[in-house]
């Protein structure tokens, strides 16, 4: 009887604890790794697919590896890496040999990498302050990113911002605040780069009001570059849209 309670004090502690992923730990498949409140949780889905959801079950980041992938896992050195067919990296964090420690899933719908207590990285999904977080790998999106209202996505050197208003305005601004673009879309909708590599804005009824008609051209990502400009790429580095910002 006592080996079996242990087994589940195990278990059930374990639930508690998944939030935090160390090094050298694979990803399972299908898991949930919950943030502490249960409101949050980290999954390396069947289609390969790794995604922060809220509890909801709304998606709020994923590695856009859908039908790419076969193992995810957080490596001694620090990276957090999705492999896929011949152990080819379909996506890193780029964390690796900077001494990171942990992966945690935490309270505020943020998936971090930490070194001791110094962040690394982030998917800049933390509901407490709209994702302004300014990692460097906040200037660059992957398709299948939703933004969430209220966030700011920095440039590397911090000098711009692109955010999605909370009046459903799509805007690129300087750091002091100051629109240089928008999408000029002031509604109670959403704005998402889909997974077809298009920038979409929605109406509250579901309705694309704007894009930038980039679905299906090979779009990689979408990038809030140093010079002011807001650029979406292709597989061959080549601008396929840009809002014409450049300074």
């Amino acid at each position: 009887m006592r080996k079996y309670l242990l087994i589940f004090l195990m278990l059930f502690s374990g639930l508690f604890l998944a939030q935090n992923i160390y090094n050298g730990q694979n990803i399972e498949q299908n898991r949930k790794y919950w943030s502490g409140n249960n409101r949050y949780y980290l999954i390396f889905q069947g289609d390969g697919n790794l995604v922060v959801y809220n509890k909801n079950n709304d998606p709020m980041w994923s590695s856009n590896t859908s039908g790419r992938a076969t193992r995810a896992v957080f490596q001694d050195d620090g990276n957090l890496v999705v492999y896929g067919q011949r152990e080819s990296v379909v996506y890193s964090t780029k964390t690796n040999g900077k001494r990171a420690d942990r992966l945690t899933m935490q309270d505020d719908g943020n998936l971090v990498i930490y070194t001791r207590s110094n962040p690394l990285w982030s998917s800049n999904t933390n509901a407490g302050n709209g994702g302004n977080f300014g990692f460097r790998d906040t200037s660059s999106l992957n398709p299948g990113y939703q933004f969430r209202k209220g966030q700011k996505l920095y440039s590397a050197n911090r000098s711009y911002y692109l955010s999605f208003q909370t009046d459903g305005n799509l805007v690129l601004a300087t750091k002091n605040g100051d629109p240089i673009w928008s999408s000029a879309t002031d509604n109670r909708g959403y704005a998402k780069f889909q997974d077809d590599g298009n920038l979409v804005v929605y109406d509250s009824y579901n309705k694309a009001i704007w894009s930038t008609n980039s679905s299906n051209r090979g779009v990689r990502n979408l990038k809030i570059q140093d010079d002011g400009n807001l650029v979406l790429y292709n597989d061959n580095n080549s601008a396929i849209w840009s809002s014409g910002t450049q300074r």
